[in-house]
């Protein structure tokens, strides 16, 4: 049952929201920086195809064949998307999950505070958001490597079918791979939480030494 703000100490309300405040102002600020990365993915993602597609066009002439240039061009925006993801969702995101659940116990520990994100966690069945977002990485970063490998297979059936055969079907497994760490490194919600609460559970244990 939830606490009337009414009957609440104004000095620890006071306190309370102050922290609440400070909780919201570093959630704001983290959710800019990613807001300002996942538009950066986007542009180079579009910038890549735009690439690609100028080169697969024939306008130009260049002293490389077409399928090594667009396999290099893939290449390189599959890793500009990669750096981009592991500094968004690996370093950003998981600051930014760390000031929503200190949010979390204080909605918990304070009832008559707003639930806020107790609900934001309970419409996402208390995982969090990323599972979602996550895919917003790892589907062009695995289409970058089929493009790229494709491309080099191609390059590669001028002089050996099996040899490009062969090539194609690494390219699928590098991409397979690539999928499965991206989603195996990205930490949802609740897995941070628990890993905080693992760490708080150590520091109370060597605190009572």
């Amino acid at each position: 049952m939830r606490e009337k703000i009414e009957t609440i100490d104004d000095k620890v309300f006071e306190r309370v929201w102050r922290l609440v405040e400070q909780i919201g102002v570093e959630e704001r600020h983290f959710n800019d920086l990613q807001a300002r990365y996942r538009s950066m993915a986007s542009g180079w993602l579009l910038a890549t195809f735009g690439a690609i597609g100028f080169v697969a066009s024939e306008t130009i002439q260049v002293g490389i064949d077409r399928e090594l240039l667009i396999a290099g061009i893939a290449g390189a925006g599959c890793v500009g998307i990669a750096l981009l993801w592991v500094v968004d969702l690996l370093v950003y995101h998981r600051l930014l999950d760390s000031c929503f659940i200190e949010g979390l116990l204080l909605e918990e520990q304070y009832r008559w505070l707003p639930p806020f994100r107790n609900n934001m966690m309970n419409t996402q069945k208390g995982e969090g958001v990323l599972s979602g977002v996550v895919g917003f990485y790892l589907g062009p970063i695995v289409l970058l490597i089929l493009v790229a490998g494709g491309a080099l297979s191609l390059w590669i059936r001028k002089e050996h079918l099996f040899a490009a055969t062969f090539s194609f079907l690494i390219t699928v497994m590098v991409a397979f791979l690539a999928g499965y760490v991206i989603r195996s490194r990205t930490e949802n919600t609740a897995a941070i939480e628990k890993r905080l609460a693992g760490a708080r559970k150590v520091d109370d244990s060597e605190s009572t030494l």
